[in-house]
């Protein structure tokens, strides 16, 4: 076999390999679809229902809450924070459980609860606390 024959031989066995480490390097492959809705950037208050009537604007009445004005944000590595018209209000640590379903926030401490998870995609994120639907959107 001549050197030109050698070298395209070579260039052929190890074009697969350069090819596979090309592929995208992206942090969403490791990661669950939820997991990358939930974490790909803040959420911001939007409507609270109870017995499916929205109470948001009741609340800022009689009590000058602005439920659109409270942020929540959650990071991959586990930690969450909440601001309310920017100043940090809540932080700690968040997990999925029950298939992805069930947040638990500050699990083993004696602030320990959990949300279950009405919806969530790219733009909206609700949930339910006891009997209490609060829902967030991403501007």
């Amino acid at each position: 076999m001549n050197k030109f024959q050698l070298r395209y031989f070579l260039c052929l066995l190890v074009l697969p390999f350069l090819m596979a480490s090309c592929g995208k390097d992206d942090d969403d492959d490791d990661v669950s679809p939820n997991i990358s809705m939930l974490t790909a950037g803040v959420w911001t208050g939007d409507a609270i229902i109870i017995e499916g009537e929205d109470i948001t604007d009741e609340i800022l009445e009689s009590d000058g809450f602005d439920w659109t004005l409270y942020t929540t944000e959650f990071e991959r590595e586990g930690t969450y924070n909440e601001s309310y018209v920017g100043d940090p209000q809540i932080d700690g640590i968040w997990e999925f459980q029950n298939n992805e379903r069930i947040i638990v926030f500050d699990k083993g401490t004696d602030k320990e609860y959990y949300v279950v998870i009405a919806k969530l995609d790219d733009n909206e994120f609700f949930y339910v606390q006891d009997g209490v639907e609060f829902r967030f959107v991403r501007k």
